[in-house]
């Protein structure tokens, strides 16, 4: 059964995705909310524009056809009063009104080209548009300008086209109420024609003002899109240790798994390791009861032999810590040695490689300290030796030699394990450090190995990688 391959990731890069994603959905957020205000705000212009239309038809069909008839026939002249006549001073007056009682930074205004009132005359960029409508090319407009270094928010529509009653003001000036001409002249504003169209009416909203004037809606959705992001960054983080205490218990499961049957091997190597300092012991034994026959055990003979026997006793004491250590199910963190940790390393395969004719070499220009569980780093190395060997049994490889060195490059500590048991295809060399891949036969090897050196050695902030060299392989651990 194959191990599906999982991805190791980071969490703190997974929240810095998130907060990046909720950073560009804010931004959507807000300029979806943005457009929205626009578009409302657009409604409510043209509704107010609308008005404002209404109110001058009234003016000009109703209010001001009223008044004339009722003046009396002897007059020739009349008295003008702009706030009963003037459809565009009532117009902005009622807006005026409107406007104070919103508190809306909105600016109404009508502009001609040929205005009684100069303050109605347009500037390029109003007379553009203006003739635009004339000539009939739209029937309203509405863009976003910058005024002064302020975004507006500017919609317009024309005035209804001219009727007969309105040359009554704005046709020859000799027609013209009296009043109107002592308050405006006839400089301007007359010889209109039925049918043009004579002004148009616009208003021009600053884009802070729509903001404000929105500032609820944003808040409001704000906090909800802040609150979803946190319960999601709360989901994402228990599953995530959720999926990281899984994966623990895996690493822990193949590396107890990989122990196992590493024991095969190296209950062979204490039966080796054992026979010579039993013989010894043997020996030693055997030459007391001699020494004792003939009568010539003398005290310094005895404690000759005695220290003998501790030697090879401590020996054979040495050799069952280090199986115990490595065996131990208990991750003991400490300082150790990593001379120590590649002497106890090779100690633990000594016997098969003398076995197998297998010449190891340590070269080491620093003793750096590791912290951590020595058993572990010492199945690291085993793991290497051991598929060393079996790659020298399996290419049967005449001189078989295994070269380790310790040294310092830039800030790491670094330990390279080089053998000269053939190249490795580079087209798998990739490969080797996944889980249950294995260039052995099915019956040398369960591809386990190497994973679980990979594993050990990253779960110490550590790196490893292999490349091929002239006549084998360099495995390179960084700490």
């Amino acid at each position: 059964m194959a191990l599906d391959i999982y991805v190791k990731y980071n969490f703190k890069i997974i929240i810095g995705f998130f907060i990046l994603l909720y950073a560009i959905i804010t931004l959507l957020f807000f300029n979806f909310y943005k457009e929205l205000a626009i578009k409302d705000t657009k409604q409510e212009a043209i509704s107010i524009l609308n008005t404002m239309k209404s109110i001058r038809n009234y003016v000009d069909e109703i209010q001001r056809p009223v008044f004339n008839n009722l003046k009396n026939d002897p007059m020739e002249e009349y008295v003008f009063d702009s706030r009963v006549l003037s459809a565009s001073a009532i117009t902005q007056y009622i807006y005026d009104q409107q406007v104070a009682k919103k508190d809306l930074n909105y600016e109404y205004k009508l502009v001609a080209t040929n205005p009684l009132n100069s303050f109605h005359k347009a500037n390029a960029f109003e007379a553009d548009i203006l003739n635009r409508f004339r000539r009939e090319e739209i029937q309203d407009y509405f863009s976003m300008i910058e005024e002064n270094n302020h975004s507006y928010f500017f919609i317009a529509m024309p005035i209804e086209k001219n009727k007969k009653s309105c040359l009554e003001c704005h046709g020859n000036p000799q027609n013209a109420p009296f009043g109107l001409i002592q308050q405006y002249g006839t400089s301007s504003g007359f010889y209109e024609k039925v049918g043009d169209i004579r002004a148009m009416i616009y208003l021009k909203i600053a884009i802070t003002s729509i903001l404000s004037y929105h500032k609820e809606e944003f808040i409001t959705g704000g906090i909800a899109m802040f609150v979803v992001f946190i319960i999601f960054i709360i989901l994402i983080y228990v599953i995530y240790k959720k999926d990281k205490r899984i994966r623990e218990e895996q690493d822990n499961l193949f590396v107890h798994q990989n122990r196992l049957a590493v024991m095969g091997s190296m209950i062979g190597n204490i039966s080796h390791q054992w026979k010579q300092p039993l013989s010894e012991l043997s020996y030693i034994l055997i030459n007391l009861e001699l020494l004792s026959e003939r009568n010539k055990l003398t005290h310094t003979k005895i404690t000759n032999k005695v220290e003998e026997a501790n030697q090879q006793i401590s020996f054979m004491s040495n050799t069952i810590n280090d199986f115990k250590n490595f065996f131990s199910p208990k991750k003991v963190h400490s300082e150790h040695s990593i001379k120590k940790i590649l002497e106890h390393s090779y100690g633990l395969v000594e016997a098969t490689f003398e076995k197998n004719s297998i010449k190891l070499l340590i070269e080491q220009e620093i003793d750096f300290v590791f912290y951590g569980s020595e058993s572990e780093i010492m199945q690291v190395f085993i793991n290497i030796l051991n598929n060393a060997k079996d790659v020298f049994i399996s290419n049967n490889t005449p001189l078989r030699e295994i070269y380790i060195k310790t040294f310092k490059e830039k800030n790491y500590n670094v330990i390279t394990i080089e053998n000269n048991g053939g190249r490795i295809d580079d087209k798998i060399i990739d490969k080797i450090f996944e889980p249950y891949y294995s260039t052995k036969k099915l019956d040398q090897g369960d591809g386990i190995g190497l994973y679980i050196c990979k594993v050990v050695v990253e779960n110490y902030n550590g790196t490893i990688d292999v490349k091929n060299s002239q006549e084998g392989v360099i495995f390179t651990i960084k700490f």
